[in-house]
């Protein structure tokens, strides 16, 4: 059986440890780092920091990198009667941890690990651990080479942004109070336009970053031990005058003025001399066209002689009043170098009228029906050497037995039409080079250097009589 003094004598020494404990968690931190509970070391990356601040049964633990070593003094090991409850503690929500001693343990900034003594008996607080790692983040002056102060981070971690003049080097200072020692910093600066990268580290400054002009940068600026805090600044580096958008824009301006300007002038010299050779060229086919129209004339005459001299004078009266009509027409286009197909037709009935009086042969005019006469244009008076050379060397002789036939229609390429000029005799010029046919084909000539695109070709077929075939090429 106990006796009293023996249960009094164990709470007396119960009282005593307990009272120990509390001296030595009291003692200073040199002598509480090598003779408290427990011992904290930095672990990890090179240059991680520990600092340890009690605050009465609470001792915060500060670690700038992410591993702390926990190691358990002689002096618990030979405490009894207390148990360790370990955790991390995010906000409200609580992890449990095994048995972290005599091993390293990881802590990201925000997440406190705590470690708890407690008595056995009572479940009382003896001493509590909180394990930090603080949000460290660096504070960057910025200096031009000129030493003025450009700019400097935000604390707080947001992203920062400033411009620089072109050609500029500028210089960072780095500012460290933090209650640590000095630490290292690493940094990167990005060309966002070609993605090159500058990078280092430092413990007090950066000398000499340089940009360059017209172009966009990121800075990325952190702890070596703290990665996770990282800051950011934003640089732009201005243009050059010569880089500005106005520049560039104003030489464009100037540039499309110029090239404008000359190709105005280039155009305008082009088409005067375009012009000239036009009015030559008009001038050349209105006078092969002034010589046909004498030509015309003196055979139209020679006709009407001709059916006097035959006493046919209600004839020759008939052909005079109808030669007349022809005679205005052919005046009224007389300096024209085109006119419309149904014009020329027009005319070329009235002459095969008047020279069908006196050789007596009969004719015809077929048009296809897809073909727009008004629309059409051709040279004046082109048909008229072609049909009186028929009427002259083919059909002249025959009397009633001649016939004449002058078909429109379109051509078997795509814009292209044909007028066939056919009569059924035997021509005596068998080379078909009269001096109508001499002057169309010069007429054609010319025509053809105005229309350089278009042209028109004449060619002869023998069939049962003789053939003049005008083909008119992209024509329509």
């Amino acid at each position: 059986m106990i006796s009293y003094s023996t249960l009094f004598s164990a709470k007396v020494g119960r009282y005593l440890t307990l009272i120990l404990l509390l001296l030595v968690a009291r003692s200073n931190t040199k002598a509480q780092q090598a003779n408290d509970f427990l011992s904290f070391n930095p672990a990890g990356i090179e240059g991680n920091q520990i600092k340890i601040i009690p605050q009465g049964k609470t001792v915060k633990v500060l670690a700038t990198g992410g591993y702390v070593d926990i190691r358990v003094n002689k002096a618990l090991r030979i405490t009894e009667g207390i148990i360790f409850r370990t955790y991390f503690k995010n906000k409200s929500v609580e992890k449990t941890v095994d048995n972290p001693f005599d091993a390293a343990i990881y802590l990201s900034p925000g997440n406190d690990f705590y470690i708890d003594l407690l008595d056995v008996n009572s479940n009382d607080l003896i001493k509590r651990y909180i394990l930090q790692r603080p949000h460290l983040i660096p504070r960057i002056e910025f200096y031009n080479q000129e030493n003025h102060h450009i700019y400097t981070t935000n604390q707080d971690g947001k992203e920062g942004a400033f411009k620089l003049p072109p050609g500029e080097k500028i210089r960072l200072e780095l500012t460290q109070d933090n209650g640590f020692k000095f630490m290292h910093i690493e940094y990167v600066l990005r060309n966002l336009k070609t993605g090159k990268t500058q990078q280092g580290t430092s413990k007090y400054r950066i000398k000499d970053l340089s940009f360059e002009a017209n172009t966009y940068y990121e800075l990325r600026v952190n702890y070596v031990d703290q990665r996770e805090s990282t800051i950011v600044v934003h640089i732009r580096v201005k243009p050059y005058w010569y880089q500005s958008i106005i520049t560039y824009v104003s030489i464009l301006v100037v540039l499309a003025a110029l090239g404008i300007l000359l190709i105005t002038k280039t155009f305008k010299k082009r088409i005067n001399i375009s012009k000239k050779e036009q009015r030559k060229l008009e001038q050349a086919a209105i006078r092969l066209q002034s010589l046909l129209n004498p030509h015309f004339t003196f055979n139209a005459l020679s006709s009407i002689q001709g059916l006097m001299n035959t006493n046919r004078i209600d004839e020759a009266n008939q052909y005079l009043e109808e030669f007349s009509s022809l005679l205005r027409q052919t005046l009224a286009t007389s300096q024209q170098v085109y006119t419309t197909l149904d014009k020329e037709l027009e005319m070329m009935r009235l002459y095969i009228k008047l020279e069908a009086f006196r050789f007596n042969f009969s004719w015809e005019i077929e048009i296809d029906e897809e073909l727009n006469l008004s629309e059409i244009e051709i040279p004046t008076l082109l048909l008229q050497p072609l049909i009186e050379n028929a009427i002259k060397h083919g059909i002249g002789n025959l009397g009633d037995q001649g016939k004449l036939i002058i078909k429109c229609k379109e051509g078997a390429k795509k814009d292209t039409f044909i007028i066939v000029i056919r009569d059924n005799g035997t021509w005596v010029e068998k080379e078909h080079n009269g001096y109508g046919l001499s002057l169309t084909a010069e007429r054609i000539q010319t025509i053809n250097k105005m229309k350089k695109e278009q042209s028109i070709v004449l060619t002869f077929n023998k069939v049962e009589g003789t053939e003049a075939i005008l083909t008119f090429e992209n024509w329509i």
